[in-house]
């Protein structure tokens, strides 16, 4: 009686929905969830507020925001350095029949410097990499530490290269179907030839993990951004061995041969090696102002806060002490973006920044020491100034962080897809021989290239990055020893 009452039911369904309108119906929700998950995932948050956690912020969160705002800079000068090479000569030279711009002078100018962006992301790098290694060594937690640097060692590479990787694929089908521009790269008359070039670059852009410090070694091709892909493998890699090295040392010693260390590393020639020494250095002097060392005798756990309560309760310093010491980090983040303000050309012609390229100290030439030197200013004043974490912090640098590797792979994909086809558009309307058409025309290629590269990071953020990471985790897990009971 109940089989014959559902076989009723089911039959007087089917006559009202026939097999095309329920068709239709699940193709066309099939269609609204792609076209949904095509959205930034900002605007999926506002459609659907439950669709995702709310992520909480961390006692370093204000890092991840840094990295973030860095990786945006590191887009703008790109775009601007292909679009308008005057802004980056000196304020009042060279100005090629225009008067400067604005932009063109100190500190404004750092929103499209892009390379001293790069060494505070290896400083960053050293501290994130570092700061959880540090945390269970002052717990005396030394099985836990094995375990995490083994699986930071195992997982390092897919981490870095498997991203990287995607993104030179797509720049080379891009390339060889006439999508993009070959400003980068050689375009084949065949996929399978740019294919097989591609990949001979994977392989190439792995080997240069071992010739870092080799000029003549080949610059990666397709994405020349990915040049920091091996020095940021390379110098994990050294950074771990050196964490396990001491990990066994009292605090103040392994501060001690850190620094030892870190200075020989300098007077090497190793700029990247000190920088990631020194993110490990600034996160172990942090660790200690926190009060997370714990005794021998004492219980190994972590120091647990609510960093939204602290970042509420911290002021900019009430004690004359605390004013000074604030003042003394101020004027680090003044010094920092001064120098991260070095032109590309005619720095003689710069004061201040004239006598600090004369003043350069062996064995460098040059800028990139001193972008070193400000990018440590910057990135301790950060981890000292509530003010400046606090800025940091906010939900936009946030979301820059998320996203701010995905935005640092693909960005060049985006620029020479899009430049190709509105520069002669943007030429044609304005008038780069002008003062007001260079600035309209920057403008014009902002509103234009920005919500589209935005787009495309996040996309890419969501599609491959954030998969690699469990990726990752999920062939470590497959390949290690199960833990006996």
């Amino acid at each position: 009686m109940k089989d014959g009452l559902i076989w009723a039911i089911i039959e007087a369904d089917t006559s009202q929905h026939s097999d095309h309108t329920i068709f239709l119906s699940s193709g066309r929700r099939l269609l609204q969830r792609m076209a949904f998950s095509l959205l930034p995932s900002f605007i999926q948050k506002k459609i659907r507020p439950g669709l995702t956690k709310s992520s909480r912020l961390h006692p370093t969160s204000y890092l991840d925001g840094l990295r973030g705002v860095a990786s945006f800079i590191v887009f703008m000068g790109h775009y601007t350095e292909e679009n308008l090479g005057w802004w980056t000569e000196p304020y009042g030279l060279y100005e090629d029949g225009a008067p400067s711009s604005p932009l063109q002078l100190p500190f404004l100018r750092v929103i499209y410097s892009a390379r001293p962006m790069v060494h505070i992301f290896l400083i960053i790098s050293g501290f994130v990499l570092s700061y959880k290694p540090l945390k269970q060594i002052h717990a005396h937690q030394y099985s836990a530490l094995a375990n995490t640097l083994s699986s930071s060692v195992f997982r390092r590479a897919l981490r870095l290269f498997l991203p990287s990787f995607v993104t030179l694929f797509i720049m080379a089908v891009a390339l060889n179907y006439g999508i993009s521009d070959d400003r980068y790269a050689e375009r084949y008359f065949d996929l399978p030839s740019q294919l097989g070039h591609v990949w001979a670059t994977c392989v190439r852009l792995i080997g240069a993990s071992w010739a870092i410090d080799d000029l003549s070694y080949p610059q990666p091709v397709y994405n020349p951004a990915l040049w920091t892909i091996p020095v940021e493998f390379s110098q994990s890699l050294l950074l771990f061995a050196v964490i396990l090295g001491l990990s066994r040392c009292i605090a103040n010693i392994r501060l001690l041969l850190l620094a030892g260390i870190s200075a020989f590393c300098f007077y090497s020639g190793q700029l990247y090696a000190v920088e990631f020494l020194g993110g490990m250095f600034i996160a172990e002097l942090i660790l200690i102002q926190d009060g997370s060392l714990t005794s021998p005798t004492s219980s190994p756990t972590l120091p647990k806060y609510n960093v939204e309560e602290k970042i509420k309760q911290a002021d900019c310093g009430s004690t004359v002490k605390q004013k000074l010491m604030q003042v003394f980090w101020a004027a680090n983040v003044v010094s920092g973006l001064f120098i991260a303000s070095w032109t590309n050309n005619h720095v003689d012609e710069v004061w201040g920044l004239s006598f600090l390229n004369a003043h350069t100290p062996e064995p460098y030439e040059g800028q990139r020491v001193w972008f070193c030197f400000g990018a440590f200013q910057i990135v301790a004043a950060c981890t000292q100034l509530r003010c400046l974490q606090s800025i940091f912090n906010t939900s936009v640098a946030q979301y820059l962080g998320n996203i701010s590797y995905a935005l640092y792979l693909t960005h060049n994909l985006c620029l020479t897809t899009l430049e190709p086809r509105f520069v002669p558009i943007f030429d044609s309307i304005f008038s780069k021989a002008t003062f007001w058409g260079r600035h309209v025309a920057w403008l014009a290629g902002l509103v234009v290239y920005l919500p589209i590269i935005i787009f495309v990071a996040d996309l890419f953020w969501r599609a491959v990055d954030t998969p690699t990471v469990k990726f990752a985790k999920w062939f470590e897990s497959k390949c290690v020893v199960e833990k006996k009971q």
